[in-house]
């Protein structure tokens, strides 16, 4: 299983190959909203935070910080917040609130529902494959399926989303997003639900995949 999971932890990188000669599904004119350089750029900062969180998860020099934060969080013992349950579909479900409300971003509704459903199923096809690949033990002993985060994930992929359809004219839309994104990492550390690079690899993962089907169908 470990073995699957690395090989669809390759591929991210070999998808964006094929995604360049895409014919386009979703714009009438036949014009990329976004470009190749933009999206070269995600996908690298993308899969840099995944390979990141997977040094801090497996390799014993860079998992030592991660280790150290984690008994700190046990030593200070905080009281639990569960807000990240919930918050982490905050990032997800503004673009259809803001459609409904009449404020639009790049794409129709019709369109922006197969980009989101699409950068979440392709998302959550490789969740499951390192979760239960890698079987990570959680830091709190609950369960071994701790790498990747998936509320992160969740988070990240709805940050990634607004910050496409509404990031270019109205910037402080996708700050706010990608802040709501962070805070629901922290979270997951700070309730002592996942490692360091659980959250690092779960934040790439989310922006990838987003990534990825925009590249593909835009």
């Amino acid at each position: 299983m470990k073995k699957l999971a690395l090989i669809l932890l390759l591929s991210a990188f070999l998808l964006p190959v094929h995604a360049q000669d895409s014919v386009s599904l979703l714009t009438t004119d036949h014009r990329p909203l976004t470009t190749n350089c933009e999206n070269i750029t995600m996908t690298a900062t993308s899969t840099g935070l995944m390979g990141l969180g997977f040094l801090a998860a497996y390799q014993p020099d860079v998992n030592s910080w991660a280790v150290a934060l984690r008994d700190e969080v046990l030593y200070y013992d905080p009281p639990k917040i569960k807000i990240d349950d919930y918050l982490q579909y905050l990032p997800a479900v503004t673009p259809a609130v803001f459609h409904l409300c009449g404020f639009e971003g790049r794409h129709d509704f019709k369109k922006l529902l197969l980009l989101e459903g699409g950068s979440y199923l392709l998302g959550s096809g490789w969740l499951n494959a390192f979760k239960y690949g890698f079987a990570k033990e959680r830091p709190d002993c609950s369960a071994k399926n701790s790498f990747p985060s998936g509320h992160t994930f969740t988070a990240f992929v709805g940050a990634e989303i607004i910050r496409r359809e509404y990031g270019k004219e109205h910037p402080w839309i996708a700050v706010a997003a990608y802040g709501v994104a962070t805070v629901v990492g922290i979270m997951r550390v700070y309730n002592n639900r996942h490692w360091a690079g659980d959250v690092l690899a779960g934040a790439g993962l989310g922006i990838l995949s987003t990534t990825l089907v925009y590249w593909v169908l835009d």
